[in-house]
C-alpha cells in the first residue's frame, strides 16, 4: 500500500545514518499496508460507482420510465450487456480489495502476493524474502467495515502518478510500456468509521486477464502554491535537536528529491525519539534514543522526501506523551 504519515519510525545507532530508500520500504511495508489494513479490512459494506450511467430521469435507480418514454424492461440488448460487463468488473475489483485486506489482517502474505500484480513494488511475500517483516492485524477477527467506490474502470497510467509516493516506486516510461496492453481501474477505499482516516485510492491492473492489486495511496493533494500550507518558522537556536538542514542534498542511490536533516551531537533536552516530516511531500522519518538497544538520534543524519516546488520540514521532539516542535523550516525555490 501506500506510505502513511503516521508510519513506524526507524532506529539508528551512533554508527549509522538513516537511508531514505530502505526506510521508505520498511515504512510502506510495516506501516503503509498494516495501517490501512487494520481499520479497513472486512466485508464490503457498499460497492458504488461514481461513473455508472444514470437513467433518463437522473435518479440513477432505473425504476421509472426514461425520458424517451421507454420502460426499463425495453432497454436495448447492448445497454443490458454493457451494464452486465460493468457489474462483472466491479465485482472482480471488489473481490481483489476484500481478499487483500482480509489476508493482511490475517498476516497471510502468500494470499496477498497471489492477488498482487507482478509490478506491485510492495508485494509483501517478495519483501519478506529480502528480510523485511510484515506486521498486519495479528489475526484480529473483527476488523470493521469499509466502502469501495469505483472511480474508473479504464484509467490511464498517469493516474498512478497522482498518488503520493508513486514516483518513488515507478518510472513513468517503464510503467507505460509494461502496462501498454493492460487495463487499469481506480477505486476509492474508505472506512465506515470516520476515525479511519482519509480515503485511499487503489490502482488495480489486469495481468493474464485477471485484475490484480498494483498500488495505492492518498491522492497527491499538494497545493499549487506550497507556501499556502506553511506555518511560522521555528528555529532551534540552541541546536538541541537540529544542527542544519541541507535542502540540496543529492542522493547517490535515489532520484527522489530529498533533504538531509543533520541532528546535533549533544542535547540538553529529554527526548526519547525525534520525528521529522515534510508537509508538502508527506515524507516522514525519525529515530529513537534507547540505550538498551544501542539506538540514539543524536549525531546522525536523516533523509526524507521533499517537494522540489517548495516544502516545509517540521522536527518534533517526543518524550512520552509530550510532543514539542523544536524546528520548522521552509524551502522555496
Amino acid at each position: 500500500m501506500s506510505p502513511r504519515r503516521d508510519a513506524v519510525l526507524s532506529n539508528a545507532t551512533d554508527e549509522q545514518t538513516s537511508s531514505a530508500a530502505p526506510f521508505s520500504r520498511r515504512r510502506a511495508l510495516q506501516a503503509g499496508i498494516a495501517t490501512l489494513a487494520l481499520p479497513l479490512a472486512g466485508c464490503v459494506s457498499d460497492l458504488s460507482d461514481e461513473s455508472a450511467p444514470e437513467d433518463g430521469d437522473g435518479n440513477g435507480n432505473r425504476d421509472e420510465a426514461d425520458t424517451d418514454g421507454t420502460d426499463d424492461g425495453n432497454q436495448s440488448a447492448e445497454e443490458n450487456a454493457a451494464k452486465e460487463r460493468d457489474d462483472s468488473v466491479d465485482t472482480a475489483l471488489s473481490a481483489v480489495v476484500e481478499t487483500y485486506l482480509n489476508a493482511a489482517v490475517e498476516e497471510d502474505t502468500e494470499t496477498m502476493s497471489e492477488v498482487s500484480h507482478r509490478l506491485n513494488p510492495l508485494d509483501p511475500a517478495a519483501l519478506e524474502e529480502e528480510g523485511w517483516e510484515f506486521s498486519g492485524g495479528n489475526g484480529d477477527d473483527d476488523p470493521g467495515e469499509y466502502e469501495t467506490t469505483v472511480r474508473s474502470r479504464d484509467a490511464a497510467t498517469d493516474a498512478v502518478f497522482e498518488l503520493e509516493g508513486s514516483e518513488f516506486w515507478f518510472d513513468r516510461d517503464e510503467l507505460d510500456d509494461d502496462l501498454a496492453d493492460e487495463r487499469l481501474a481506480l477505486l476509492e477505499v474508505s472506512a465506515d468509521d470516520p476515525s479511519g482516516g482519509d480515503p485511499t485510492v487503489w490502482v488495480l491492473a489486469t495481468e493474464n486477464g485477471e485484475w490484480k492489486y498494483l498500488f495505492s495511496g492518498p491522492a497527491d493533494d499538494a497545493p499549487d502554491d506550497p507556501s499556502e500550507a506553511f506555518e511560522e518558522p521555528i528555529e532551534d537556536e540552541a541546536n538541541d535537536v537540529v544542527e542544519e538542514i541541507n535542502w540540496e542534498y543529492d542522493s547517490p542511490t535515489s532520484d527522489v528529491n530529498q533533504a538531509a536533516v543533520v541532528l546535533t551531537d549533544s542535547t540538553e533536552i529529554d527526548a526519547e525519539r525525534v520525528r521529522i516530516e515534510s508537509t508538502i511531500a508527506g515524507g516522514q522519518t525519525g529515530a529513537y534514543n534507547n540505550e538498551e538497544f544501542g539506538a540514539t538520534w543524536t549525531g546522525i543524519t536523516l533523509y526524507l522526501e521533499v517537494d522540489p516546488a517548495g516544502d516545509q520540514i517540521v522536527v518534533t521532539a517526543i518524550d512520552g506523551d509530550k510532543e514539542t516542535v523544536v524546528h520548522r523550516e521552509q524551502f522555496e525555490p
